[in-house]
């Protein structure tokens, strides 16, 4: 217990310093509500090259969700992947395949993307947005405005999701 009390300034200085060491980025104001074609056109035009990127790992994601593309999904996700899905389950990056793979999880459209955020820290950027998702999640059917929040990482050379998730927001 000694050694654990005179360990903690030590700990506490280290933890101070990896933090300050996260700096982030100016924020990106949202995107106002808007046509599905202009929102994301309106966040990529006032976007740096690397939210530019993390904008293009965001369209290949959605597009590897809407194709049921579990390979391609593989690829995007970290090996330690979480989701917390519409209904607040913690579902691993396996039962994310599972369900996907099985269709139990298959969104068929998502549209009407808007207020669409990207906060780079390092090799690390959050994206927010709220869209429309039609389909059906864990066996569910949905068709409802979702507020999502996306935590990517960059990793040889590219962007990897390593969690996200999805709020249903109330009409």
């Amino acid at each position: 217990m000694r050694y654990a009390i005179r360990a903690m300034p030590a700990i506490s200085l280290a933890a101070a310093l990896a933090l300050a060491a996260c700096r982030e980025e100016p924020a990106a104001e949202p995107t106002a509500p808007s046509r599905p074609s202009v929102a994301p056109a309106a966040a990529k035009a006032a976007a740096s090259p690397r939210q530019l990127a993390v904008l293009a790992a965001m369209e290949e994601y959605k597009q590897a969700i809407l194709d049921s593309d579990t390979a391609a999904l593989a690829r995007i996700w970290t090996n330690n992947y979480t989701f917390i899905n519409p209904q607040g389950t913690l579902v691993t990056r396996e039962q994310r395949l599972v369900n996907i793979g099985s269709g139990s999880t298959d969104v068929q459209i998502i549209d009407d993307e808007r207020e669409i955020t990207v906060r780079l820290f390092g090799d690390a950027a959050i994206v927010q947005n709220l869209s429309t998702l039609h389909g059906t999640f864990s066996g569910q059917p949905t068709d409802t405005d979702l507020r999502g929040t996306f935590v990517w990482v960059r990793r040889d050379g590219r962007w990897r999701l390593a969690t996200n998730q999805l709020t249903a927001v109330a009409p």
